[in-house]
Order: structure tokens, then sequence, then C-alpha cells
């Protein structure tokens, strides 16, 4: 259930041609790794746009920002991270709160 105040993580990737389905591999791992090892992480997402298959925007839930501070200052993190940063012409990314959740639940 998703909740006003809610913290999350987002990026905005675009991806260099012929590394889509490898950037999605190394991609997953980031995901897996959090899932299994970083304290607060809940769940992850990553969607492709349909017009531009190398545009992708990833979400991650956490239970706060200091779970995600924690997990960036993990070596693995930072380098299966970078691994799909490597992979990118483009790469933004920043920290959010849930403004709104609709429906309510």
């Amino acid at each position: 259930m998703t909740k006003v105040g809610d913290s999350y993580t987002s990026g905005d990737w675009l991806v260099k041609e012929g590394n889509e389905r490898l950037f999605i591999e190394r991609w997953t791992a980031v995901a897996d790794w959090c899932v299994a090892h970083a304290r607060g992480a809940r769940f992850f997402r990553l969607i492709r746009d349909r017009t531009n298959p190398r545009h992708f925007i990833s979400f991650g839930e956490w239970d706060g920002f200091e779970s995600i501070s924690v997990a960036r200052s993990y070596p693995r993190f930072l380098e299966l991270f970078r691994g799909c940063q490597g992979l990118c012409e483009r790469f933004s990314g920043s920290d959010y709160t849930v403004a709104l959740a609709a429906p309510e639940d």
C-alpha cells in the first residue's frame, strides 16, 4: 500500500543502441541485490518507452531515505549501478517522496 510520504528512487536512462538487453540484465542484478542485501528496499520496477526502446524509467520503493543512503554506500551496489550507467548515453536520477496516492487505500 503506497502512502503519502513514502520514499522512492527513480532513474531516467537512455541506453546506447544495441545494449538494451544487457542493460535490463544489469538493472535486474541491481534490483535483486537491493532486495537481498539492502535493508529497507521494498520493490523495484523498470518500465520501457513504447516509442523509444532505448529509453527506460526505473522506480524503487524504500522504507526511508536513510535506507537509500546506506544501500548506496555498499561497494557492491556501486559496482552494479555503475555497470548500468556505463551502458547509457544519458542518466539522471533522484529521490522522491509520494505527494499523492490514488486511489487511496
